[in-house]
């Protein structure tokens, strides 16, 4: 039974010395995977660690980019505001500027009664522009 064993590992031993090329290389990869099994697991903490920090930046660029959208609509609501109480200024102003031009013509009116030249004049005077007549 011994002898059987002997002869094996000798014809085992002969096959190693032919191909030895062979033999290192799978000796070489059995220490490669030996040794670096420990880093793997190493790795892998670093890459859970490192998607986690990622999920996170996600998650906080995504909380920024809500708080910014809420801003800029809270931008927009304001700006439309304004243009609608300018706009609503704008029309006030303009009616009363429109009584004062009314209440004007009509003092012109009054004041020159019978005199149609006079009043065309004094009308170009306020307003700025000339008549055809």
């Amino acid at each position: 039974m011994v002898s059987k064993v002997l002869l094996k590992f000798k014809i085992a031993w002969q096959l190693i010395i032919k191909y030895w090329k062979a033999a290192a290389l799978v000796i070489w990869t059995v220490l490669i995977w030996f040794f670096s099994r420990k880093n793997a697991d190493g790795a892998i903490e670093a890459l859970k660690a490192s998607k986690e920090s990622h999920e996170k930046q996600i998650s906080s660029l995504k909380d920024q980019h809500k708080i910014e959208i809420a801003k800029r609509e809270e931008l927009e609501l304001k700006y439309k505001q304004t243009i609608a109480t300018i706009e609503q200024k704008y029309e006030k102003k303009e009616q009363e500027l429109s009584k004062k031009e009314k209440k004007k013509v009509k003092e012109i009116v009054q004041k020159a009664k019978d005199n149609p030249d006079e009043i065309n004049k004094k009308i170009e005077d306020l307003f700025g522009f000339v008549s055809d007549s």
